[in-house]
């Protein structure tokens, strides 16, 4: 009996390993799989990858197989098997080494983006933005989003609150799944092994119950994960100004009218850019442009926003959500 492990680490030693290139394992977890699928509405499965066959293979290559290994990967069979009499059932992979969109393609509803995580909570925003600017419309769809987890330290204990604000607007305010952890909302800063089943009592820090409270029920009220989602490429506002790689821009449209802008400034200092927005018959109105999460307000003439491009200007860590409406 082995421990289940990651081939570039030591063993989990609470764990056992089953050996997945078996016909009669798969057959077993599979039956596992649908009898959890009748008690519950989804699964998480921890290290999703190491399940390929390529990854199990070259993870256990000194401990050869005792039988004829099965043919095809264990996800493409278990995953409509189960959802053949459960369309509904959700299956979430944390899933790393760039295999996310492997796993996808096998039939997983949401993968960990965990590059994101580590971009943003590494404060890079550049790649922050080169990341989601690379990614298919169809990947971003199908990621899950996360600031903490029960594996990460909490966000509160690694962010500033401005930081924080900002990073909180756009893993909600992109497509895909928005994971929020257990004591996220209230500001946590301790975090819990799951072995312990217990956690330390912290009291709630208003600040940060205020700004999830503020947006959580203005998305309630927005498109955001209604619409259909796109991450703009910001622009400099002028040569020889860098800083529009610090933005990311996502544009929510629901027709006929109805659009909002996500838009963040990851950098600890002042930023501006320009974005080409990419909804139809925009010369055909003026646009009235008002922050959900502020008090701020612009008038636009939708021929400048075709011609010109929407000019943007937010300070340090600016996290803002815009409603546009014709007038």
């Amino acid at each position: 009996m082995a421990h289940c492990k990651d081939p570039n680490f030591h063993a989990w030693i609470d764990t056992a390993q089953l050996d997945y290139r078996r016909a009669d394992t798969r057959a077993a977890m599979i039956e596992l799989l649908q009898s959890i699928a009748a008690r519950c509405d989804g699964v998480r499965c921890d290290m999703a990858m190491l399940l390929l066959k390529e990854v199990f293979a070259r993870t256990w290559t000194n401990f050869p197989c005792a039988v004829t290994a099965a043919e095809g990967e264990f996800w493409a069979d278990a995953i409509p098997a189960v959802k053949g009499s459960r369309p509904d059932f959700l299956f979430l992979g944390e899933a790393y080494w760039d295999l996310e969109a492997r796993l996808q393609s096998l039939g997983f509803d949401y993968t960990y983006d965990k590059r994101l995580y580590d971009y943003l909570v590494g404060k890079e925003p550049a790649r922050v933005q080169h990341h989601l600017l690379s990614a298919t419309p169809e990947f971003l769809r199908h990621s899950a989003l996360f600031l903490e987890n029960h594996d990460e330290p909490r966000v509160a204990s690694i962010l500033s609150l401005a930081e924080h604000r900002a990073a909180a607007l756009l893993t909600v305010g992109l497509p895909g799944l928005r994971l929020l952890h257990e004591g996220q909302l209230t500001g946590a800063r301790i975090r819990a092994p799951v072995q312990l089943s217990r956690r330390a009592e912290e009291s709630p820090q208003p600040d940060i119950e205020a700004f999830y409270r503020e947006l959580l029920a203005t998305l309630n009220s927005s498109v955001v994960g209604r619409g259909t989602a796109e991450v703009l490429q910001p622009r400099p506002a002028w040569p020889d100004n860098p800083t529009a790689q610090n933005f990311v821009v996502v544009q929510w449209h629901s027709p006929p009218d109805s659009v909002d802008l996500v838009v963040v400034n990851l950098a600890p200092h002042r930023g501006q850019c320009r974005v080409t927005l990419t909804v139809d018959g925009l010369a055909r109105h003026d646009w009235l442009m008002k922050d959900w999460l502020g008090s701020e307000e612009y008038k636009h003439q939708g021929k400048d926003l075709q011609n010109q491009g929407l000019y943007l200007d937010l300070p340090e860590h600016g996290a803002q959500l815009f409603r546009l409406a014709p007038i």
